[in-house]
């Protein structure tokens, strides 16, 4: 009989996340004007909004946990209501916005889009050859990790909302109540995950 072999456990699984957390003051406006306009529950909201500039599933070498404050304005007029799902910026019959994860994505003729696209650019000069394994790197529009397109988004809703299908209403009332949204905090997070897939930041 062969001796028995040890178990071998998988290496642990890495992810870097790069984020602009909206501030306090529009956070609450947010909420404020997503339950009394909108008629979304509270218990539906997302508690940490926040635009994700980068996310790697990779160690960087030269990364590291940091946050520093920022002043970034992004105008509502160049965002649009989305499925936060591959392909959700379109609505599509399988994707039901009252099922899954809503948000925002901030279009390409944004005013805010050159600096969101200065952070991100932090990040992408990490990705190395020993990062990428073989993808392709990521570009002002493409990701090497995750959704291929890059797209700058914030969830707003949870899933199972209930939301109307039809999100362009919502749209028209965020749009109409909110001129602009001030992201106050860049953060850069990493974290680790176990074999049974336990998240502990480092």
């Amino acid at each position: 009989m062969h001796p028995h072999k040890p178990s071998v456990r998988p290496m642990p699984n890495f992810e870097v996340w790069a984020q602009l957390f909206l501030c306090d003051v529009d956070s609450a406006k947010v909420w404020d004007i997503l339950t009394t306009k909108c008629g979304i529950k509270r218990k539906s909201l997302v508690p940490r909004m926040h635009i994700t500039i980068y996310h790697a599933r990779r160690p960087m070498s030269g990364v590291i946990t940091e946050t520093e404050a920022v002043s970034v304005v992004v105008p509502t007029a160049e965002t649009r209501f989305m499925v936060m799902a591959p392909g959700g910026e379109n609505p599509r019959p399988e994707l039901e916005p009252a099922k899954r994860k809503v948000g925002i994505r901030v279009q390409r003729s944004n005013a805010a889009r050159e600096t969101i696209q200065e952070l991100r650019n932090r990040l992408l000069l990490h990705e190395t050859s020993a990062v990428l394994g073989g993808r392709r790197p990521s570009t002002h529009s493409s990701n090497a990790f995750g959704a291929r397109h890059f797209q700058p988004h914030m969830a707003l809703l949870r899933a199972g909302s209930g939301v109307d299908r039809d999100l362009t209403k919502l749209g028209v009332i965020f749009r109409r109540e909110i001129d602009t949204l001030s992201f106050d905090r860049f953060a850069v997070e990493i974290f680790r995950r176990d074999a049974q897939g336990n998240r502990m930041a480092l």
